[in-house]
């Protein structure tokens, strides 16, 4: 449901892998050039009508996917799709903030499968690529207290050198796995990765970055960053750069907007102008910067700010590009760091489909399960100290939310009623988990 840059980039890409596809649109333009260029069925109508879902046959669908620029249209057709019969859900959702604190309440009261935000996937992208970190995913746990990632590993990081017992992490940080080729392998103490491995790690938001640049081989200084834009990308960016060291300005040319990026990151230079003006980009010395990207929600500014930053020899230049039609402009420039969300949505989709419709985008392979389990009463665990515990190899206790506090446990922390406790179980010891923490589990990914 919904034909505008992502609707109609998914539609035409999973048609070509052979899907069958249908389309429900209400522009009479767009479903012109739908029809005009895709080999998919349209239904013409609002998407969030009963009616019309019916005529598209929603009912007999293998996955839903509203992807409209409504969010409430969005949810609404996604109820309705899931209650006539669907299979499964995908809604877009706008902000990345929504998808990282609310992802339950959104998958509890619409029966949402996959929550798909172009903002989150962009944005890990683009920090992925400022940091020069080997971060494959990033799994947000815990309303967004708690983060799991997947990180490449070679052989100058302290895993692959050392085995995990000698391994002095960070703390409230935690290796929970190990991928070696197709494998999973909850680690003992003296497991010892091998160059080419990944890792999973658990860690408190604010900690997860630090053992991120811990393990990760490739340490680079961040220096100065200028992001072009004040923008709801450019600040979701500008905020998860928060906890690094580095030097972050922002270039915005509404002098409303600019004034509310300087209340928001008083840390931050915020610069007033337009930032594909050479002379402004030479005034505020930009050719001295590491990384330029330009993230305003418009591309040709963005296309021109990037232009500019080449011109300057900044040495590391990213650019969002959002229509399809600038893509042979961006192909032109020779940028190899364009970041696209239509295609990123689409690669997500993908995964998701090829992940047999694991939600999770780190995705553990089958016998191996993320769950997230509220401590009552009745568990054998209240009360009870870790090391009294002494869960079994196969079973983790990563991460524990105790109202606003949340940590990594180690041997002599007590868990108590109410504690909402992240595990990592292998198929073997499903069993004990359920014995020891009873109650109605919330599996959040592998199985």
């Amino acid at each position: 449901m919904g034909a505008g840059e992502v609707g109609f980039h998914l539609a035409r890409s999973l048609s070509r892998q052979g899907h069958d596809v249908t389309v429900i649109e209400v522009n009479p333009a767009t479903i012109e050039r739908i029809e005009d260029e895709l080999e998919v069925r349209v239904v013409r109508g609002n998407g969030s009508r009963p009616a019309v879902l019916a005529r598209a046959e929603v009912g007999k669908c293998d996955l839903f996917m509203a992807v409209s620029s409504s969010e409430e249209a969005n949810l609404t057709a996604a109820l309705i799709a899931k209650q006539t019969g669907a299979q499964r859900t995908v809604v877009r959702i706008s902000e990345a903030e929504e998808v990282i604190h609310d992802r339950r309440l959104y998958e509890d009261l619409f029966g949402v499968d996959l929550l798909l935000s172009t903002e989150l996937l962009t944005t890990i992208e683009i920090l992925n690529e400022i940091r020069g970190l080997n971060t494959m995913a990033v799994e947000y746990l815990a309303g967004g207290k708690v983060q799991l990632r997947k990180i490449d590993l070679d052989e100058d990081s302290p895993l692959t050198q050392l085995p995990l017992h000698d391994v002095e992490l960070p703390d409230d940080s935690l290796v929970v796995g190990f991928f070696h080729g197709d494998s999973m392998t909850i680690p003992s103490a003296d497991h010892r990765a091998e160059p080419g491995d990944q890792a999973l790690v658990l860690g408190t938001t604010e900690a997860i970055g630090k053992t991120e640049r811990f393990l990760a081989s490739a340490q680079v200084e961040l220096g100065t960053i200028v992001i072009a834009g004040g923008g709801s990308t450019a600040r979701t960016v500008a905020k998860a750069l928060e906890p690094f060291r580095a030097d972050v300005r922002l270039i915005e040319q509404d002098r409303s907007v600019a004034k509310q990026l300087s209340q928001e990151f008083p840390r931050y230079q915020i610069i007033h102008g337009d930032p594909s003006e050479l002379a402004l980009l030479k005034a505020e010395r930009v050719d001295r910067a590491r990384t330029f990207a330009a993230l305003s929600a418009h591309d040709e500014t963005n296309l021109m700010a990037s232009l500019m930053a080449q011109e300057l020899r900044v040495p590391q230049v990213l650019a969002l590009v959002q229509r399809a039609e600038t893509s042979h402009l961006w192909r032109r420039l020779e940028l190899q760091s364009v970041f696209s969300p239509r295609q990123l949505a689409y690669r997500r989709i993908r995964e998701y489909i090829d992940s047999d419709y694991s939600a999770n985008i780190v995705s553990l392979t089958r016998g191996a399960m993320v769950v997230e389990r509220r401590l009552a009463e009745a568990s054998p665990a209240a009360g009870v100290t870790l090391a009294e515990i002494k869960p079994p190899d196969g079973m983790i206790v990563g991460a524990v939310a105790r109202g606003d506090r949340v940590f990594v446990p180690g041997g002599d922390d007590r868990l108590e009623v109410g504690d909402l406790i992240i595990l990592f179980v292998r198929e073997e010891e499903v069993a004990t988990m359920r014995l020891l923490f009873p109650g109605r589990e919330r599996v959040l990914s592998g199985g």
